[in-house]
């Protein structure tokens, strides 16, 4: 009799334990499903590595989970209890870890859905806020003109005092004059700050602080000790982030006219001009563009400096709108910090002769 039970009593132990096992699998091939859904729901929102990590770790059960459903078939029919067990133990120890980790990853990728989810929602009612829009974008916007050149520029510091703009060196280009000596003096730029509504306000006396031919960047300082509107400024690491198809405005003064904005993407980061690096998009642009922002669509950040346009040389030359070049902000940073003008992106720096404490204008400008 107990000839008969052993046996037919390790049958039913390993035939639960191939059960156990292939419910497990199913389990495990549920995960799967779960972790195709929450693919399609990170697409474009947010990084998956965590993500990465789970399916691979999911495949690598399943494979092991069908050796396992193999190997106990075989030991049944071998009637192996002892290797049996060995073998269910492991398999223990294996699902065990993996649930502690994919619900501590699930954890963190619902984390991750959540912010994204938010950050995504506010970037849509802000790209559908007019009012926001022109804030962000338009009033800091303004028209640079000098000896016959116009063309566009931005306001990216305005606080205690002092407000500074970036413009084309090419448009202001004609201010820097030598008499029969051959010193050199600058004369001053005007400047047209415009209101919300379109309205030109004001037009001030800039001049003319630094500049970089090659990088075709310019720093104007406004005779002014009035605040104006500033634009917001992507940082360094998040400029990073930017790529071909990125959404943006490029916004200047085409053919002389008020600031204006049209829509385009970066078409490429390699763009390469006497040494220098560029970047290309396609928003429409013209002559009088060049100097004016590039800026998210999104984020309404700025994210570069009009510089020129691509012409077509075969026998008359011809501007190709939807081939605009951009110096980015990455190559304006640079160029300020050789410059010593950090402190216009960098609020660890201070304006030269400033008291370390006297910040307070400069952080509601969240740099």
């Amino acid at each position: 009799m107990r000839r008969i039970l052993l046996p037919a009593g390790f049958a039913v132990i390993v035939g639960l334990t191939v059960l156990s096992v292939r419910s497990l699998h199913a389990n495990q091939i549920n995960i799967a499903a779960k972790l195709g859904l929450i693919d399609a729901r990170l697409a474009g929102a947010a990084r998956a590595d965590d993500l990465a990590a789970l399916r691979a770790e999911n495949a690598a059960l399943l494979d092991r989970l069908a050796r396992s459903e193999r190997r106990l078939s075989e030991l049944a029919r071998a009637s192996d209890l002892a290797a049996a067990r060995e073998e269910i133990t492991t398999i223990r120890y294996a699902v065990a870890a993996i649930e502690a980790a994919s619900r501590e990853r699930f954890a963190r990728l619902e984390g991750r859905l959540d912010t994204a989810a938010t950050e995504a929602l506010k970037a849509r009612r802000a790209a559908t806020d007019p009012a926001a829009l022109l804030t962000a974008v338009l009033l800091p916007s303004v028209q640079v003109s000098a000896r016959g050149g116009v063309g566009g520029g931005t306001i990216i510091y305005s606080a205690g005092g002092d407000s500074f703009a970036v413009t084309a060196f090419h448009v202001i280009a004609k201010t820097i004059v030598k008499d029969d000596s051959g010193a050199e003096s600058r004369l001053p730029v005007d400047v047209k700050i415009y209101r919300l509504d379109g309205t030109l306000d004001e037009t001030v006396a800039s001049d003319l602080v630094a500049f970089d031919d090659r990088k075709d960047i310019a720093l104007l300082k406004l005779r002014s000790p009035k605040v104006f509107p500033a634009a917001r400024l992507r940082s360094r690491d998040r400029l990073k982030e930017l790529g071909v198809f990125t959404p943006i405005y490029a916004v200047g003064c085409p053919l002389g006219h008020d600031p204006m904005p049209s829509l385009g993407e970066i078409s490429t980061l390699r763009k390469e001009v006497n040494g220098e690096k560029f970047w290309m998009m396609n928003a429409p642009t013209i002559f009088g563009n060049s100097g004016g922002g590039v800026f998210h669509r999104e984020t309404h950040e700025l994210l570069g400096v009009s510089a020129m346009i691509c012409t077509f040389d075969n026998p008359v030359t011809t501007p190709v709108p939807h081939l605009g070049i951009l110096l980015p902000l990455e190559g304006v940073y640079d160029w300020l910090t050789e410059h010593h003008y950090q402190f216009l992106f960098d609020v660890r720096f201070s304006r030269p002769g400033t008291p370390k404490d006297a910040g307070v204008a400069r952080a509601r400008r969240e740099w």
